[in-house]
């Protein structure tokens, strides 16, 4: 490549977009996450697409849909967490089953082998 490549806005724009996705710190969205960003920023080019005075009601439900989006999005989220944590409560569980398993037939040949 030419050193005029290398002073390229877009290629430095891209290099720096590609460093940081993978450095990760480019944020991961889960898919709700992304359905309710783009669902909110089209409510928002609608409110400020009309005008206030003439279409307050409409503003007014626009701005309570928007409210709700972010509302319902948050539940998911937290239900989310919720699910990943039980998941690893049960993964713990489940080790330990496997450790008493183990011990139960380590114990049951000591008993076999003493009898």
């Amino acid at each position: 490549m030419s050193d005029d490549l290398y002073q390229d806005p877009q290629l430095k724009a891209l290099m720096q977009v590609m460093q940081d996705i993978t450095s990760n710190k480019v944020p991961f969205y889960e898919p709700h996450e992304l359905a309710a960003r783009s669902t909110l920023r089209a409510i928002q080019w609608q409110i400020d697409d009309h005008n206030v005075l003439d279409d307050g009601e409409l503003i007014d439900v626009l701005n309570q849909a928007r409210i709700e989006i972010k509302y319902l999005s948050s539940i998911i989220t937290d239900l989310h967490e919720r699910i990943k944590q039980r998941d690893i409560e049960l993964g713990i569980k489940q080790l330990k089953l496997n450790e008493n398993e183990v011990e139960i037939q380590r114990l049951e040949r000591l008993a076999a082998n003493n009898v």
